[in-house]
């Protein structure tokens, strides 16, 4: 049943906490079907039929902290933030042990450059999962990155490469270029930048680096 909780991103990283409520485990039947069917219409872009599978889903059971993640993730490509938002701390109150909507909420707070609380939302989620979770330690090291607390930041980007060995988030070679950029160590700067390239050649930021990258390689390694 817990593992009929992953659909992409922070509803995979549920999956993995060591943390596993009693409500988590007490979903019904009924409401696991819509919303592995709200999963499935949400991976092949159909969100409207997605949220009305996942709102079946908590109509049936209200305490379904993952349906109300999906259902966060479904409203926030809807463009639709606010109610977004509301769904995610919605989850985070039906059961504040589990993971998931912590990381949703750490990423409406990062678009909003609010990295205090970025910070304080990646720690609550450390502090449920300290070890096994990309995603908390990638939001944790993008908030210190952005603190200009870059030991920190470097930390957490490392240990959450080290978990990613399938190289599903290539964007921590990016941060962790961006926070040897803030340390002046352009060698290490440079190597992460040429993984980023290779892990994502065609990615929206590819052409950032490949220009950033391109100005480095003229200059001298510190």
């Amino acid at each position: 049943m817990i593992n009929a909780e992953a659909c992409d991103s922070w509803t995979d990283s549920g999956v993995r906490s060591p943390t596993i409520s009693t409500a988590r485990l007490a979903v019904p039947g009924k409401a696991s079907s819509e919303y592995q069917k709200g999963c499935g219409a949400y991976k092949d872009q159909k969100l409207p039929q997605a949220e009305e599978h996942i709102r079946k889903a908590i109509t049936v059971y209200p305490d379904y902290a993952a349906a109300w993640v999906l259902l966060g993730q479904v409203l926030n490509a809807q463009n639709k933030r606010d109610k977004a938002r509301e769904a995610c701390s919605r989850g985070s109150n039906v059961d504040p042990k589990y993971v998931a909507p912590y990381l949703c909420l750490a990423e409406f707070a990062a678009i909003e450059s609010d990295w205090e609380q970025v910070e304080r939302l990646s720690e609550r989620a450390l502090a449920l999962d300290p070890v096994n979770n990309v995603y908390s330690l990638y939001y944790a090291a993008y908030a210190s990155a952005h603190l200009r607390q870059f030991q920190e930041a470097e930390s957490s980007a490392l240990a959450a490469i080290q978990l990613d060995v399938a190289h599903h988030m290539p964007q921590l070679y990016l941060l962790l270029a961006n926070v040897y950029a803030g340390k002046g160590d352009t060698a290490s700067e440079i190597s992460e930048l040429r993984q980023y390239l290779k892990f994502a050649p065609k990615s929206p930021g590819a052409a950032t680096a490949t220009a950033t990258l391109a100005q480095l390689d003229t200059k001298p390694a510190k």
